[in-house]
């Protein structure tokens, strides 16, 4: 049997306790169960349930559907039995619109206006983002107060509670509940507490509570216990008391206040500390304090410990405008370091974008560091690697909508180097400004014109006296290019033909370091301008068998040419000889930069070869070229041709590629001098397996050619090895084969649970900068333990960060190892 009837109270009571908000009109459906009798009732009321029974109820099997479509919110991995599933999905969001109606049901259902009012058995209260369900509900004569007693459980978007008993004063909208359990789906937490006081409508006090993302079938790893926790909605933010952090039972951490996050929202507290140790900086501890200056702006401040060095303090400023863009300012301060002959160590970093309208943006760009050794030393980003020049920059973009094609971009530009024992003469220049300009139009697949400037005027000081020409000067270049393009699935021609003008206007401003004036310069000023044109026609066919394999076989053949123009004694504003490949076979430019204007008259032949499987994976790539010269190259950077210039061929250049499968990827490329010797050799081959193990293993050599590139030989190998029961092994080796000694080692071990991880690893490392045959420079050799309690927060977090940075495939091996 059904009745409806307008029964506000007992909504009121729950839904408000749930959700701090008064409802008014409720539509009611009791339906009563005749085979029940009170009696059976009140003795299943009176029995116990166990907060474990309520937890494991919730814990369900990570393999079924549900739990598959709600893993990817949580924290359930690989290492946990299980995921938390709550009666209302997380992404389900509490309609506040629609609060005017609710639905009750229960067993059985009782109501007197003369005294207490009745709802037992099964009773369930539903509204849209919320669910109330108790054993017993009893409203008294006044209305005033309501009761909820056996197995109360309340619930909203992946939260849950349960208490044995809630009281609720209906007028003052307060209330409490004791011995209450909770779930936190979205955390993947859970936790006891002794009473939970709603004492506002925004303010929530849990007295003597637990929280732990432990699994509930065994006792916690790890859990915290506070003799008061403040959840205060209208701040989104946690307050504990009294607080202390547990292993196994025992504690390890008491903190006599901590404040948290309870919702995205961003406010002032202190976030998780870091901690740990290394030979150059010793004892090193690190406190984060957040302070929420505005909706629009925070701060972060870092002060640090490092016991051997000394006091020091990091900040980040965050700002975002609502009409001139965003940025951030970072930076540190480490006073009379003790480890660097008391010397300040300083850095600082600004960047700034600005999406003006939809054609213009602009940015900016400052770097500081004190010295070249301050990230090595004392920076707390592994991921960051030290850059010999620090840039510094402005610049404007643009985009036109009414000339599709049409791109600019304007901007000033200058560096810091931070080896001081660089001299001035090799130090980057700066430019004062620098406009390029592309338009492009036309169609891809035939006709197309192109046109390129390059304007930039060029500044270097050389402030050490070395008798140097510091020349200074304006380059413009312009290039203006028509192409075609006639292809079809067995083949292509592209001819293209290009006129390409160089400006320079320099000076050449020489000090005399035995000059008593030491502002006393000679000048010598030039203006060059000349014209070279280009002709280039890139051809390739392409053969194909079909069969159990896919095979591709492509010759290629490409064609440049483009006269000598006397351009010695020209300055090199920033260009530099192009690299060693295949692809660099088939182009025309021997220099990257605009300060040359190459003379071409050769002829690249080639070959390429692949073969497809029936799944798509390509088993094998292997491509073959060779260059033949028809003329010596006359323009050189330098001034001078030597016998690379001379030779009417390059040796073979080869590449090779394999996915050999899924997981296991070989790749390899080789050149030779024209006289046989060995130019450049890399080796990479890299495995992975679905259940998150990685070996990798590269080989690189390039041979010192003067002017073209500088002597390189090193060898790495890194793996991750699962073992019994999630614990894992890490090591990655860097080894200088030409200057014999190790750049970087580093091996671990790593073990991660449902709740809980802890990583323990050595390194040995030179800083990027370090010139390892110096005698006086040591490796640096740290060993770091971090222990990450999840769902909390981690002590130290860089292993993961440093592992993605130097190994090659870490990121999607660790993925595998956590899903597997």
């Amino acid at each position: 049997m059904k009745q409806q009837f307008k029964y506000s109270p007992l909504a009121t009571a729950v839904l408000t306790l749930l959700c701090g908000s008064a409802m008014s009109t409720y539509a009611a459906s009791i339906e009563s169960a005749s085979t029940t009798t009170n009696e059976q009732l009140k003795t299943v009321i009176k029995e116990n349930y166990p907060g474990q029974l309520f937890f494991e109820q919730y814990y369900v099997d990570k393999s079924t559907p549900e739990a598959q479509q709600r893993q990817k919110r949580s924290l359930s991995s690989a290492f946990c039995s299980g995921t938390w599933i709550t009666p209302i999905n997380p992404e389900v969001k509490t309609d506040t619109a629609d609060q005017s109606t609710s639905t009750i049901t229960a067993d059985y259902g009782h109501y007197n206006p003369n005294g207490d009012s009745i709802l037992e058995g099964n009773v369930i209260i539903d509204q849209p983002g919320r669910q109330v369900k108790a054993d017993k509900v009893t409203i008294d004569q006044t209305q005033t107060y309501a009761n909820a007693e056996g197995r109360v459980q309340m619930a909203q978007g992946g939260l849950l509670a349960q208490s044995d008993h809630v009281n609720y004063n209906l007028k003052t909208q307060y209330g409490d509940l004791d011995k209450s359990s909770y779930i936190s789906e979205a955390q993947h937490a859970h936790g006891q507490a002794e009473k939970i006081i709603r004492s506002t409508t925004d303010i929530t006090v849990l007295n003597d509570a637990t929280y732990t993302t432990c699994p509930p079938d065994e006792s916690p790893t790890w859990q915290i216990k506070a003799k008061e926790i403040i959840l205060n909605q209208d701040t989104g933010r946690g307050e504990t008391k009294n607080t202390r952090l547990y292993v196994k039972n025992v504690p390890i951490l008491a903190v006599p206040y901590f404040n948290f996050p309870i919702d995205d929202r961003r406010t002032t507290g202190v976030l998780t500390p870091s901690f740990g140790i290394s030979n150059t900086s010793g004892v090193e501890l690190g406190v984060p304090v957040y302070l929420n200056l505005a909706p629009n702006y925070d701060l972060t401040l870092t002060p640090r410990y490092l016991s051997k060095r000394g006091a020091m303090l990091d900040g980040e400023f965050r700002y975002l405008t609502e009409n001139f863009g965003y940025g951030r300012l970072n930076g540190g301060i480490l006073p009379s370091d003790k480890e660097y002959n008391k010397k300040d160590r300083k850095h600082l970093e600004f960047d700034h974008f600005w999406q003006i309208n939809s054609q213009f943006s602009t940015f900016a760009e400052y770097n500081y560091a004190s010295d070249k050794d301050y990230f090595s030393d004392l920076n707390n980003n592994p991921n960051s690697r030290t850059d010999l020049n620090l840039r510094r920059v402005w610049g404007v973009n643009y985009f036109s909508q009414s000339l599709p094609g049409l791109r600019a971009h304007l901007k000033v530009e200058d560096f810091q180097t931070l080896d001081k024992e660089i001299p001035d003469k090799d130090k980057p220049y700066a430019r004062l400004p620098q406009f390029l300009l592309n338009y492009t139009t036309g169609n891809p697949e035939g006709l197309q014109f192109e046109y390129n400037n390059d304007s930039a005027y060029f500044k270097k000081n050389i402030r050490d006296f070395t008798n140097t020409a510091e020349p200074s000067g304006t380059r413009i270049y312009n290039d203006f290019t028509v192409r075609y393009n006639l292809s079809n699935p067995w083949s292509y021609v592209r001819p293209s033909v290009s006129v390409r003008n160089l400006n320079t206007y320099y000076d050449l401003d020489t000090r005399n370091r035995f000059d008593a004036n030491p502002n006393s310069t000679s000048r010598n000023s030039e203006d060059v301008s000349i014209v070279v044109p280009e002709f280039t026609l890139d051809t390739a066919l392409n053969f194909e068998k079909n069969g159990k394999y896919l095979h591709v076989l492509s010759p290629r053949a490409f064609y440049a040419y483009s006269p000598y123009k006397n351009q010695n004694g020209n300055p090199n504003f920033d260009s530099v000889a192009a690299t060693i490949g295949y692809e660099q076979l088939f182009s025309p430019r021997r220099f990257y930069g605009h300060d040359r204007l190459e003379d071409n008259n050769f002829a690249s032949l080639g070959l390429s070869y692949s073969l497809f499987d029936q799944i798509g994976l390509e088993r094998l790539r292997a491509s073959v070229g060779q260059t033949f010269y028809f003329e010596d190259r006359r323009v050189t950077l330098n001034g001078d041709t030597d016998r690379f210039d001379t030779e009417k061929r390059t040796g073979p250049v080869l590449s090779l590629s394999s996915q050999v499968t899924q997981n296991f990827t070989i790749n390899s490329n080789s050149a030779w001098l024209a006289n046989g010797k060995d130019a450049l050799h890399n080796l990479n081959a890299l495995m992975t397996t679905e259940k998150g193990a990685l070996y990798s293993a590269g080989y690189y050599y390039e041979r010192d050619i003067p002017n073209r590139q500088r002597a390189y030989h090193q060898f790495s190998v890194s793996f991750v090895q699962p073992v019994k029961n999630n614990w894992r092994i890490i090591g990655h080796a860097q080894y200088d084969i030409e200057n014999k000694v190790g750049r970087d080692y580093l091996v671990g071990l790593n073990y991660e649970s449902c709740c809980w991880g802890v990583s323990v690893y050595g390194r040995s490392y030179y800083n990027d900068l370090d010139n390892v045959k110096a005698s006086n420079v040591k490796p640096n050799k740290a060993i770091m333990a971090e222990i990450t309690l999840k769902g909390l927060g981690s002590f130290n977090n860089k292993l993961a960060s440093l592992l993605e940075n130097r190994i090659l495939g870490f990121s999607t091996a660790n993925q595998s190892w956590t899903k597997r």
